[in-house]
């Protein structure tokens, strides 16, 4: 008798760059990937010498090598979630975006221009016209955080999260999530209701890789057919919590958010059609030792000791199949 195959993982593929101290870029979408239990490929576009504290050095990719990483990939592994990080080239803009066309997968664009030390990370302003014009109408959401969406429209004096996202709306983006906006929590519009996500700012210094981590997750979840606005707040929840308790015990001035091992619990609630209610220690959502129950109304509550678990969990629950 043929034992029966295991349901197929969740693929999600990070276009970025590595990040050597661990905490932000390729290595740190991995392990967000990881925390919510997806199977992260990458495709490295460049390396950079940096800590928590700032980018020392840096260097991009042979675009062959580059190409050759994305046909490879997608052609044995495939994707059900791609997410494209830093802009390194117009070039490199215009060669992702030839390869990523018609892969029907969800498109996360993060557009990393500014790290979170105050680094710059940006190939030039051809770099970024070639991504508003390329990658933002591909992808289903663009997450630039704050002073990033300032830069991409040129109101870099405008105050209003609003404003910026309809800016974005209108130079090419399907939809926007705006992270560290003013009075903490993260602004979605999605080119016809703008809404808030609130959730705390926590200053605890461990604020590397946030924006990756979040960026990341958010693919994971629209990978696995999560609807775009709980998806924004599962990863701002997730990634809060991943903040609040950081790894301060790495970095000397400032500190990696740890979605892996930080002891966090959330709750999230669809009024409308479900609600997932789950406890973890960690602060997103992995897979250790996780129970799930749906009833028939789709309510779910999970329950996890491993990494990360409220938020998978719960997407394993009443979320998981749902039409983005």
């Amino acid at each position: 008798m043929t034992a029966p195959r295991p349901p197929r993982r969740t693929r999600c593929l990070t276009v970025g760059s590595s990040d050597s101290s661990g905490g932000a870029g390729i290595q740190g979408d991995l392990k967000a990937f990881a925390s919510v239990g997806a199977y992260g490929a990458t495709v490295l576009v460049g390396v950079t010498a940096q800590s928590p504290a700032g980018v020392i050095a840096s260097a991009p990719v042979d675009l062959d090598l580059v190409a050759a990483q994305l046909d490879t990939v997608l052609a044995d592994i495939g994707a059900d979630g791609v997410k494209v990080g830093t802009t390194w080239s117009a070039a490199l803009m215009h060669l992702v975006a030839d390869r990523l066309a018609g892969i029907p997968a969800p498109l996360v664009v993060d557009p990393v221009l500014v790290t979170a030390a105050g680094s710059g990370l940006s190939g030039g302003q051809d770099a970024v016209d070639a991504l508003c014009e390329r990658l933002l109408p591909m992808a289903a959401v663009t997450t630039p955080n704050f002073a990033e969406a300032r830069r991409l429209t040129g109101l870099t004096d405008e105050t209003d999260p609003a404003v910026l996202a309809g800016a974005l709306v209108r130079r090419g983006a399907r939809a926007v999530v705006i992270t560290d906006v003013p009075g903490g929590g993260d602004w979605l519009f999605d080119g016809r209701c703008h809404r808030a996500v609130p959730g705390p700012r926590h200053a605890t210094g461990c604020e590397h890789g946030a924006g990756c981590a979040h960026s990341a997750l958010l693919t994971a979840f629209l990978a696995r057919g999560v609807p775009l606005p709980r998806a924004a707040e599962l990863a701002h929840r997730a990634v809060a919590a991943g903040v609040a308790n950081g790894a301060v015990d790495i970095g000397r001035d400032r500190h990696p958010v740890d979605l892996l091992t930080a002891t966090a619990s959330a709750t999230a609630t669809d009024t409308e059609t479900d609600t997932d209610t789950a406890t973890a220690t960690g602060a997103a959502a992995a897979v250790g030792a996780a129970t799930a129950t749906a009833t028939e109304t789709g309510a779910a509550t999970a329950t996890d000791t491993g990494a990360a678990a409220a938020v998978g969990a719960a997407v394993g629950g009443g979320d998981r199949g749902r039409p983005a």
